[in-house]
């Protein structure tokens, strides 16, 4: 079997366990969250009388935060292919993760959403490297919740702290100074059986010498098919707004999209499209697969395609 079929093969063997765990553990958490556990609103935006449609985003998992509040647990794996065109003639990336999200109220949320462990290998000039991703949490609120309509707007913002886990030949892959701020906006609507959401935000380097600095935005519509079965169709985009000078010269064209951050002094902007589906075997638990390729050019950018699995526990 093919290095990279393996791979994908371990990531959804590992999330199948995950999904198995969590389904035995959700509906007793359910009913805790029912009896308001520690006097916290721990349904969120999906309580009783609330929203009742959930179909959360499947590509770009570190920046496209769903609006809603929910407390949950979303275990994901993605296989991230690096183009020929790199500088490093090709490679790959396994990266294996789990997102925690807390309601502490109907409308105000805690969010822990990049974390995880990442496998990362070149096929040319740059040694292979494993080790931890940054990990980012933060805080998110309902400004508008209208369950009536199926309507919600949501802000919120997190803090990225910089560990510094991941390095080959002597370059930073995951940003080399103070971390990260990320403000961002999102939102999400439903017209019948066709879901829509969108988010938008800055992820903003706390040291720009050091670090880039991008804004990322995310489409996202969804259409229940069958009972439970819901495709998904979504557009990401990545744009740099304040380039650093880490990586200069024939290095300083690099982009590492969302995952990692070269610090390049000229990184331009990756557009991504991804399609997909999510099955909902109940109220607390949900499958999703999916693929995603970019739409821009892949001279410069780490980006050739991913593969995603995902599961999502909602208590």
């Amino acid at each position: 079997m093919p290095q990279g079929s393996l791979q994908v093969t371990k990531g959804a063997i590992a999330l199948c366990t995950l999904a198995l765990t969590v389904g035995l553990a959700s509906p007793l958490a359910a009913e805790e969250a029912e009896s308001g556990f520690l006097g916290l609103d721990l349904r969120g935006s999906l309580g009783e009388g609330r929203h009742s449609r959930y179909v959360p985003p499947l590509t770009n998992p570190i920046f496209n935060e769903t609006p809603y509040i929910t407390t949950e647990a979303r275990g994901f794996y993605f296989y991230h292919d690096i183009p020929d065109d790199f500088v490093t003639e090709g490679g790959s990336v396994n990266l294996f993760a789990l997102q925690l999200r807390l309601a502490l109220t109907e409308r105000l949320g805690f969010i822990a959403t990049k974390d995880g462990y990442a496998d990362i290998n070149f096929d040319e000039v740059l040694p292979d490297e494993e080790g931890f991703a940054n990990i980012a949490f933060g805080l998110k609120y309902a400004l508008i919740s209208d369950p009536e309509n199926e309507g919600i707007l949501t802000a919120g913002l997190r803090y990225e702290i910089p560990i510094a886990d991941l390095e080959t030949g002597g370059i930073e892959l995951q940003g080399n100074g103070d971390g990260f701020l990320n403000p961002f906006i999102t939102g999400a609507r439903a017209f019948g059986d066709l879901g829509l959401q969108a988010s938008l935000g800055a992820n903003i380097a706390l040291d720009s010498d050091e670090d880039t600095s991008i804004f990322h935005y995310s489409l996202h519509a969804d259409y229940e098919l069958l009972p439970g079965f819901f495709p998904i169709l979504e557009l990401n985009g990545f744009t740099a707004f304040d380039t650093a000078e880490r990586l200069t010269g024939a290095l300083g064209d690099l982009d590492g999209v969302d995952l990692v951050n070269f610090g390049s002094e000229d990184r331009g902007t990756t557009v991504t499209i991804g399609g997909g589906a999510r099955y909902r075997l109940n109220d607390h638990l949900q499958f999703g697969t999916g693929a995603e390729i970019p739409l821009t050019d892949r001279d410069d950018t780490i980006f050739g395609y991913r593969l995603y699995f995902d599961v999502v526990a909602s208590f």
